[in-house]
């Protein structure tokens, strides 16, 4: 067995298909989005989270395993966190302990941070390497064709609502608006998973959807203002990833303190499955990601008809 220390930048794309198989094998049989070998490549390169270091495990020259540090600029900036997997047939033999150990000599910072999807091999290897689990997201898709019953949500969520108006906008946050998505996006730290505050000053917003169009995936935003005093109160987002766009990526949804209560959340979701339905048909569904206490949204995704896919555990241990 050969592992290899591989800087993301000299990753090429007949290695980035290779990490792409890898990378949905360790997924078994659970029903989400695959990497291709173009969108495997622009994840570890382009993407505003990218890892700073990769390894590469090969059996001769077959790729069978790899793991990614990555170390995060803007929050839990004491934490280093691993990625990768083993292909199954390369499981049981050590080979995830050794990744593990060459990420852990490649970093100062005292924790160590990974996650796992229920039903995995990691899920399993991680409390057994002396991780503790911390908390758990749901994964739900939403279909973007409509179902029975999303009619009268619409007039409820729009009746509740009536004092706000939604406004739609396609790709990056124009300069004028940085400072209201920065409150927008900051409203998100109220939710129960937030263990850390998440800042986001204009120049992370534009680095963030720069890396998005890197990707090559296509933001769509809506934004819900009062309509008597023009301020922002919610929105919604969804990225689009253009080489595999059947599923799209639900991002933050989130209506400040002073605006609940009225049913806007509810709103904005709907009238971004209504645009991804209307305009962008090769949306089959949307993936959003809740923590299991997160009691008001997992209302909304269960009134919307979201089914539970997968089960993502996050898990944490001193280095």
């Amino acid at each position: 067995m050969d592992l290899s220390p591989i800087a993301p930048a000299d990753l090429d794309p007949d290695l980035a298909a290779d990490l792409a198989v890898v990378h949905g094998a360790g997924l078994e049989d659970l029903p989400l989005p695959r990497h291709t070998a173009a969108s495997m490549l622009m994840d570890l390169t382009r993407s505003d989270e990218s890892p700073s270091m990769l390894w590469v495990a090969r059996d001769g020259r077959a790729v069978v395993g790899f793991a990614t540090l990555t170390e995060p600029r803007h929050e839990y900036t004491d934490a280093a966190f691993l990625g990768g997997t083993v292909t199954p047939s390369h499981q049981g033999r050590g080979l995830g302990r050794v990744l593990l150990d060459a990420v852990v000599g490649a970093t100062e910072r005292p924790l160590l941070r990974a996650r796992a999807f229920r039903g995995t091999a990691g899920a399993d290897v991680l409390p057994a390497w002396g991780f503790r689990r911390t908390m758990t997201h749901a994964v739900r898709r939403l279909d973007v064709a409509d179902a029975p019953g999303r009619d009268a949500l619409r007039s409820r969520a729009a009746g509740a609502s009536a004092d706000y108006d939604l406004v739609r906008r396609l790709g990056p946050t124009p300069d004028a608006d940085l400072a209201e998505m920065q409150v927008l996006r900051e409203a998100i730290n109220d939710a129960p998973d937030a263990h850390e505050f998440e800042a986001y000053p204009p120049e992370r917003i534009r680095d963030y959807e720069q890396s998005l169009v890197d990707t090559q995936q296509t933001q769509l935003t809506i934004v819900a203002r009062h309509r008597a005093t023009g301020e922002p109160a919610g929105l919604t987002m969804v990225a689009v990833p253009e080489l595999r766009p059947e599923v799209a990526a639900q991002e933050d949804t989130s209506v400040l303190p002073p605006h609940r209560g009225c049913r806007l959340g509810l709103r904005l979701k709907l009238d971004m499955l209504d645009w991804l339905r209307d305009e962008h048909a090769r949306v089959r569904a949307t993936d959003t990601w809740n923590d299991t206490t997160n009691a008001p949204m997992l209302e909304v995704n269960r009134q919307l008809g979201a089914r539970i896919v997968a089960e993502s555990s996050a898990y944490r241990r001193p280095r």
